[in-house]
């Protein structure tokens, strides 16, 4: 059974899970599922439910790997070879709506230079599609997206997190909801490689490119190989704007005295390791925080920390998982800000404490915006009055990242309370000689 509106999604998710994709389905219009919708015609159509569990068989009953050969363009030079090569990846919607790099052999194996691990290893299968991820796969959407070799460490361990079942990403991938993944770096690989974490990190940024090819690189890869094409695999109803996805390094040099980076803090790595950590996000708000100079200082915090906490306490149906199992969103901080804060004795737990109290939503609220009915259906207590929107303080993620200003935080809500998943970055044997033939090549000093 399934609705007008999701068959091709269905069919993505059977397939990948190896079943045929032409199974058999009754579909139903959307209206058949809505709110007081007459359901009678299901019960008519009760003769094409026992057609396809009794007597259907799928037309192809084995199917084979096979080697899909490189494709070949003939055109009269370089430029309209790459005219032509966009052109084509438009046509067969391999693209997102920009221009793409064409992934030779020659710049596929360029990339390949960021692991010492062979090229056919397999990283999983991106569902719902069901597509077998290799490393090749994800030199070949990488070196679409204009990235280099030193960025492949960070994509193969965000593709592993994203992979690990916790994430359910075969849910995110199809979902109606706008989701996009957010992967915070951290270790010294992400200013070596020139990753972002100040002003501008979200992007668009030239001087650090790294997040926006890797970040754009995940995004093929969701739709090419996990299916995710809007409107026929993904069903997100208003897209995640993003292009890029988010990725971006934590700010570690401007931790506050005390404060543990994030991947040591909220995941355990140890500290200075390189790590990738994965949430994935249903949206972002900016919140502006300061005040306009005439408080003290300390109402100043008080108070900004009171607003930040007023856009979590959403009523929104994300945060009603995030209680139940993971985290009900990442909270970015400049480092103005965490040094200001810390300052006069704010801390990450205490900041943490103070957003838990005060994003608690009264029961009566529940009611009214009707998040209570969906509880009443997944919680198997009631909840407690006033409702924490995650079950305890420390699951909210505290990011010290952003421009040097102590004007705004940013708060990105998580889609259905997912946790974070973290990784460890696999850095090749060559890994010295990458990164300084990536400073000599856009300009910039090596960093140490």
């Amino acid at each position: 059974m399934g609705r007008t509106d999701f068959v091709t999604v269905i069919r993505n998710a059977v397939a990948g899970l190896g079943l045929a994709p032409e199974i058999p389905m009754v579909v139903f219009p959307i209206e058949t599922f809505l709110v007081q919708s007459d359901i009678s015609q299901v019960e008519r159509e009760s003769d094409r439910f026992i057609e396809g569990l009794t007597r259907w068989r799928p037309s192809q009953p084995r199917t084979s790997g096979r080697e899909l050969p490189m494709v070949k363009l003939e055109s009269r030079d370089y430029a309209q070879g790459y005219l032509d090569f966009n052109t084509m990846a438009i046509r067969r919607r391999w693209g997102d709506g920009l221009p793409l790099v064409p992934p030779t052999e020659d710049r596929i194996s360029w990339i390949l230079e960021g692991t010492d691990a062979p090229r056919d290893q397999v990283i999983g299968k991106f569902m719902p599609r069901g597509g077998i991820v290799t490393l090749e796969t994800l030199a070949v959407a990488l070196a679409m997206a204009g990235g280099r070799p030193e960025y492949l460490p960070v994509l193969v361990a965000a593709v592993e997190a994203i992979l690990d079942p916790i994430l359910e990403h075969e849910g995110w991938q199809a979902t109606s909801s706008s989701t996009f993944p957010v992967v915070v770096v951290n270790g010294p690989m992400a200013r070596q490689i020139r990753l972002n974490s100040g002003f501008g990190l979200l992007g668009p940024d030239p001087q650090h490119p790294a997040g926006a090819s890797i970040g754009r690189a995940l995004r093929l890869l969701q739709q090419n190989v996990g299916g995710a094409m809007p409107g026929t695999g993904t069903m997100a109803m208003f897209g995640a704007m993003r292009y890029t996805n988010a990725v971006f390094a934590e700010d570690e040099e401007g931790l506050p005295p005390g404060w543990e980076p994030f991947n040591a803090d909220y995941l355990g790595y140890a500290s200075g390791t390189n790590t990738i950590a994965v949430n994935v996000s249903s949206g972002a708000s900016n919140i502006i925080r300061r005040g306009v100079g005439t408080e003290t200082l300390e109402n100043e915090a008080t108070a900004s920390l009171y607003r930040i906490a007023t856009y979590m306490k959403a009523h929104n149906a994300n945060c009603m998982h995030a209680h139940r199992e993971g985290t009900p969103g990442i909270l970015l901080l400049s480092r103005t800000v965490a040094n200001q804060l810390a300052g006069i004795g704010w801390t990450k737990r205490s900041i943490q404490d103070y957003l838990w109290e005060h994003s608690r939503i009264p029961r009566a609220d529940l009611e009214r915006s009707g998040l209570m009915a969906w509880m009443e259906r997944h919680e198997a207590n009631v909840p407690d009055d006033p409702w924490p929107i995650t079950r305890k303080p420390e699951n909210i993620a505290i990011v010290v990242a952003g421009g040097t200003h102590p004007t705004h935080a940013f708060w990105m809500q998580t889609s259905i309370g997912r946790k974070v998943v973290g990784r460890d970055v696999t850095l090749p044997r060559r890994w010295n000689e990458l990164v300084a033939a990536g400073a000599t090549e856009l300009g910039y000093e090596q960093a140490r």
